[in-house]
């Protein structure tokens, strides 16, 4: 929404132009983007993207918003639609934290990010931040204020009206799901309040818009019982899940062997398998939302030189063959599983990393509290991008009714 801003520094809709046409000719036919951005009473805060869509509870930074019109209303022209995700766990956005700041007047306690000056992760407490969040949908002093905000949002976006095609978002056929959130977080030993959440969020916009599949974004990394909790809302017709070898501790980014990313993949392969099974228990498809690895030699240099674009991806392009290899194999389509498909993370397209210190926003993919670039696919990476447009090839033929 923020590359369809018709003016502005994060303005980009040439470049937003020539991304879409790209992956649509590697047979490319979803995208995954994000309709909630929040700001903070307390002024700019670190490593987040702006501007921000709601710069307090209700109120709309209106140029942001026709951007994400503007977005969506390019999709048809490449046969692409977007899976629409209304919140986010993290703090790169604002997400559901702010929620929690607005409702509390307090200040988040932000976990480790970058920093884009010193070139460094820094930060406090990574549990600290998990209990802050968590109030959004765990605390009864916060729920019933927080939950209101963010139906109210919801209820802002679905019931828009696109000012470029007229078109009610929740009759707009570009759009493929609604997603809760990106990357909800598990309440320790309380299924019962997260399902309480999902179900009732998943419930309301069922009650506004019956036509779209509402997925929960969740990653799924927490075992079967959690899948369940978090996927068994008669509400949600379409399971998600992320696989993050690195941020997992399953991909050591300094070891240049073929093992490092062996094991990664051995690993990924049983998630899929689990996933698969788990998603075929409760009747539903299922697609793995993210995935990702970082350019070779990562852990060679620091700083700036860690995430040049120059550098190979040979572990990359291994890892993502393996998961197009998982996913069909764990595909519906050949009814062996429940995998529709696979979206990576993330494509950067012409943009590229700063190549000195700077807190401006490259938007290359890779979330503000993350290094830009860590994780992005460049238009000039032509070996992943022929192992993505294979990918879409052996999943085209394939059509799903549920």
């Amino acid at each position: 929404m923020n590359l369809g801003m018709s003016s502005g520094p994060s303005s980009g809709r040439a470049r937003v132009l020539d991304d879409l046409s790209t992956l649509s000719s590697y047979g490319v036919n979803t995208v995954r983007i994000l309709a909630a951005s929040e700001g903070s009473q307390y002024g700019q805060q670190p490593d987040r993207m702006y501007p921000a869509l709601m710069t307090s509870p209700g109120t709309y930074d209106m140029d942001v918003l026709e951007g994400l019109d503007w977005f969506l209303a390019q999709l048809p022209r490449f046969n692409v639609t977007a899976v629409v995700s209304l919140s986010n766990y993290w703090t790169w956005s604002g997400g559901i934290a702010q929620y929690v700041s607005w409702a509390t007047e307090t200040r988040i306690p932000y976990p480790v990010q970058w920093d884009h000056l010193r070139q460094v992760f820094a930060g406090g407490e990574y549990q600290a931040y998990l209990d802050y969040t968590n109030m959004f949908y765990a605390d009864p002093l916060v729920y019933n204020t927080t939950q209101m905000w963010f139906k109210d949002h919801i209820r802002q976006v679905i019931g828009r009206t696109n000012v470029y095609t007229g078109v009610e978002y929740r009759n707009d056929p570009s759009i493929l799901a609604w997603e809760l959130m990106n990357e909800p977080q598990i309440i320790p030993d309380d299924y019962d309040q997260l399902f309480r959440w999902i179900n009732e969020t998943a419930s309301f916009i069922h009650s506004l818009d019956a036509r779209h599949l509402v997925t929960t974004g969740a990653e799924s990394k927490n075992g079967q019982q959690w899948f369940h909790a978090m996927h068994r809302s008669p509400y949600i017709s379409l399971a998600s899940a992320h696989f993050w070898p690195l941020n997992w501790g399953l991909y050591n980014s300094t070891d240049p062997s073929l093992g490092s990313v062996g094991f990664a993949i051995h690993e990924m392969r049983k998630f899929v398998e689990g996933v698969s099974e788990w998603s075929q228990d409760l009747d539903m498809p299922c697609v793995l939302f993210e995935y990702g690895l970082m350019r070779d030699q990562w852990g060679s240099s620091a700083g700036l030189g860690a995430y040049t674009p120059g550098a190979p991806v040979t572990h990359r392009n291994r890892f993502y063959a393996a998961v197009a290899d998982a996913v069909v194999e764990n595909g519906a389509c050949r009814g062996e599983g429940a995998f529709a498909g696979a979206a990576f993370w993330a494509y950067a397209g012409s943009a590229r990393p700063p190549v000195l210190p700077t807190e401006q926003l490259s938007w290359t993919g890779d979330p503000p509290h993350e290094p830009p670039g860590w994780n992005s696919v460049y238009n000039n990476d032509t070996e992943t991008l022929s192992v993505i447009g294979s990918f879409s090839e052996r999943l085209g033929s394939c059509q799903l009714v549920y």
